[in-house]
Parts: structure tokens; sequence; C-alpha cells
């Protein structure tokens, strides 16, 4: 008994005495407030005209080569003034008993950031306008 006391004393003694960063401290974040007009986004389907998604392209220099590779980039869609992390998935039923899942997610690359948008049911219905926000931390 005393040597396992003996051991987590020093175990306590090692942990104290490691050097902590001041949280937030050499973090740097930018909030990137994005639109998609009904207009930019474009319908996309696979080799066999199956499989239809519809995506939308904005430009961010923001996004270098350092928040690329050493940082992190965070997608919400806005809705009702909520933010929705991204990946959001939603299911819906219109009035004649149809049902679907709406998913809409992101990925980025150096400069620029794609939103997606796929419903379950794969119909042409293309998004209106959607607002979303990016936070980039590095």
């Amino acid at each position: 008994m005393k040597k396992l006391l003996l051991l987590f004393a020093v175990a306590l003694f090692v942990v104290s005495c490691q050097q902590e960063t001041p949280q937030g401290a050499g973090t740097n974040t930018k909030i990137i407030n994005l639109t998609a007009s009904p207009s930019d986004w474009v319908e996309n389907l696979d080799a066999n005209k199956l499989n239809r998604y519809y995506s939308c392209h904005f430009s961010m220099p923001e996004i270098n080569s350092t928040v690329f590779n050493d940082g992190s980039v965070t997608g919400y869609i806005m809705i009702d003034n909520a933010q929705q992390p991204l990946p959001s998935v939603r299911h819906f039923q219109n009035t004649a008993g149809a049902l679907w899942t709406q998913t809409i997610d992101f990925d980025y690359v150096v400069g620029g950031v794609n939103v997606y948008v796929t419903n379950s049911d794969f119909a042409v219905d293309p998004p209106g306008a959607m607002n979303f926000r990016m936070v980039l931390m590095w």
C-alpha cells in the first residue's frame, strides 16, 4: 500500500511540474460568413447520370497551407438564426406522404470550400439560398 501511495505521489508531482501552455495561446481564429444564392448551385451526376447532388464552391484565400496542414475548418449552416454544425442531416415529408433526407456537408482545399447538398431521393430539386459560417483555426 505504501508503494502504491508513493507511486501516486510521484505521478502527481511529475504531472504538476509539467509546463502547460495557457488556453488560447498561439491559437488564431477567423470566422467567415458565406451566402449561396439559388443560381450558385451546380447539379452533379455520376458517369451513369445517377446519384444527383448539388455543389457550391466558395473561394477562400484565408485557407492557406498553414490552415490546411496545421489547423482546421469547422462549418455551420445558419437555420432560423441558429448555427447547425455540418454535416447537417434533416428528414422531410411532403403533403403527398413522400419521405426524404437532405444532407448538407462540405470539404475544403487550400484556397476554397465546397458545400454539398444531397437529397436521399436524388430528385431534381436545386437548393435555394443558404447561409454558412466557416470557422478557421490554426
